[in-house]
């Protein structure tokens, strides 16, 4: 079950949908789409996403070192936040 992101996150979440929706995404897209150099940045607020259940993350299939990222479509996780809203 999702839970209430910060709002930092949700910002950075917001120009990560606006350019990928729920298509996959590799590390490095992410980093050039948030503008962000540093890792532990980016680390952290991949941590958040996941921790939070609003991103999916699977290993990449050509090279298990990497990873792919998914984003969950935004109407589902309300549901899943507010069960009794519609």
């Amino acid at each position: 079950m999702a839970k209430a992101i910060p709002k930092w996150v949700q910002e950075r979440l917001s120009r990560l949908w606006k350019k990928y929706g729920g298509g996959e995404m590799t590390y490095p897209m992410i980093t050039k789409v948030l503008s962000i150099d540093d890792k532990s940045t980016i680390n952290v607020f991949l941590s958040e996403l996941r921790n939070a259940g609003w991103i999916e993350v699977q290993p990449n299939k050509d090279d298990a070192r990497k990873k792919i990222y998914l984003l969950k479509e935004p109407n589902k996780i309300m549901m899943e936040i507010i069960p009794n809203a519609n």
